[in-house]
């Protein structure tokens, strides 16, 4: 058997003897063929969306396509049978079109014959419209026919626009075009967006840069930024659990594992910045359009996933501005839990309670307090609540006294008496009268007459075997009782909660 090299070299002779070309000179037929299948892919030639699409497989790498495909047939298998279908679907065409242009090129048919047999082919792939759809162009036509009656209008509408492209120039007005668009069909254009996307979230973020006025594609834009920032952890941690077995390589192997850190070191710096980038853009719709309830709860859920990932997007989001809108989107959401968890869950991260990250602002305290109140039952909001205001009081005076004042010590108390049998509660229900009592003698003196201290001992016997609850515990008992000495007690005093 010839090898790849000789095999098209031999194709090349064969096309040079044969000199295969059109009589006409017309290359119509192959240029349709080739319109359908790369550059105007029809709509039901395309891959379906929320799989592989074919800008990925373009763009991306062999190795990355063969991880996303494995990744597909073990989350979604129907999903991947449905790829494999549309890839068979694409495949035949390419093959039926590839024929046609092969018999026009040898003179078998006509120009005109291989043209309609091009479009025939391409029609007869497609699934037929439905009949919502086919109503739809009906209706469209007779839009049109109503349009033609009037055409005074649109003289009027046109001289306007010159006038206005003659004193603002062309630059200007193409800028105000731009920032004016409104999609037709937003929730097909962002999901064709996430099809092309690899991963990076750059084809999300144009899509919302063409179109910066429309909430429908914004909303749409923030929720796909969501699940890309979510699918980033999903595929770092499957990268760190690959590479978590260590083997006994040769030297050659020592070396490639080495150039293969450095990518990986250039590749994870290459996913922050796009990361970054997503952030920022989430931040700035939310700020754009706070009347949006879903895309408000879309970006609360995002800023949350992106918190969580590492303790300097902490950081990232305070300093771009990202608390208060995270604090507006719980104002607009009262009633909704997974909203108030994802940003009780920012406010309970230990990065707040840094000096090195931009405080937070009053409302947030408010909020805490109130998410507390509204949701007595829901054992995970009582939770974050408890270590949220534990951040808010540490090294914070004045925000310390204020949520004593509004009746924050008593809350957190009656939480850690309605959830007795929850350690999230009892430790960070402990690690805030820890901070409260070890302020001055008045905090000690208040935690005392609310109950604290019956309340953190019966959660140390409670959880002997929680190294967390009993660090917590003992802490807080030892600052409202100075010089107690409890049993088995070896543990030092954390600078923030273990739990965190």
């Amino acid at each position: 058997m010839l090898d790849t090299t000789a095999h098209m070299l031999l194709l090349l002779q064969q096309a040079k003897i044969k000199n295969e070309r059109p009589v006409d000179a017309s290359f119509l037929p192959l240029s349709l063929s080739m319109a359908c299948l790369l550059r105007q892919l029809p709509a039901g030639l395309a891959p379906p969306a929320g799989g592989l699409s074919f800008h990925q497989l373009d763009r991306l790498p062999q190795e990355v396509l063969e991880r996303k495909l494995a990744a597909m047939l073990l989350d979604d298998p129907l999903r991947a049978f449905t790829l494999v279908c549309a890839l068979v679907k694409y495949t035949k065409v390419t093959r039926e079109l590839l024929s046609i242009c092969h018999d026009h090129m040898s003179n078998r048919v006509s120009t005109v014959d291989a043209t309609q047999s091009v479009v025939q082919a391409v029609v007869e792939a497609l699934p037929p419209l439905d009949a919502d759809v086919e109503g739809d162009d009906d209706d469209g036509d007779e839009e049109v026919e109503k349009q033609e009656d009037k055409p005074v209008e649109r003289p009027v509408q046109e001289a306007t626009v010159k006038v206005d492209a003659k004193m603002t120039g062309p630059s200007q007005l193409s800028e105000k075009l731009t920032t004016s668009a409104v999609a037709t069909d937003p929730a097909g254009i962002m999901r064709r967006a996430v099809g092309r996307d690899v991963g990076d979230g750059s084809t999300v973020l144009e899509i919302m840069k063409k179109f910066p006025t429309d909430v429908r594609i914004q909303s749409h834009g923030v929720r796909a930024l969501k699940g890309l920032i979510r699918s980033v952890v999903d595929s770092e941690a499957k990268k760190a659990s690959a590479e978590s077995f260590p083997t006994t390589v040769s030297t050659h192997e020592e070396e490639d594992e080495e150039d293969h850190t450095e990518d990986r070191h250039l590749e994870d710096q290459k996913t922050e910045k796009s990361s970054r980038l997503m952030v920022q853009m989430v931040i700035d719709t939310m700020k754009q359009f706070p009347e949006s309830l879903a895309l408000q709860r879309d970006g609360l859920l995002c800023l949350a996933e992106y918190a969580n990932q590492a303790d300097e997007h902490i950081a990232i989001i305070t300093s771009s501005g990202g608390i208060i809108s995270l604090i507006d989107a719980m104002v607009a959401l009262p009633d909704d839990i997974p909203a108030n968890m994802a940003g009780l869950s920012v406010l309970a991260h230990p990065k707040i309670a840094d000096e090195s990250v931009v405080r937070v602002n009053p409302e947030s305290r408010r909020l805490v307090l109130s998410a507390m109140e509204r949701f007595p039952l829901n054992e995970q909001v009582q939770g974050l609540s408890c270590l949220a205001l534990a951040n808010l009081s540490l090294r914070q005076d004045a925000s310390m006294l204020e949520i004593v004042s509004k009746g924050g010590l008593e809350i957190v108390v009656e939480s850690m008496k309605r959830f007795s049998s929850t350690a999230l509660v009892q430790a960070a229900g402990c690690w805030f009268v820890a901070i409260i009592s070890g302020n001055n003698e008045g905090m000690k003196t208040a935690c005392l007459d609310v109950g604290a201290l019956p309340v953190c001992e019966k959660a140390r016997l409670r959880f002997p075997d929680d190294p967390k609850v009993q660090q917590h515990a003992v802490q807080a008992i030892q600052t409202m009782l100075p010089g107690e000495v409890i049993e088995g007690d070896d543990s030092s005093t954390p600078e923030t909660c273990s739990l965190q």
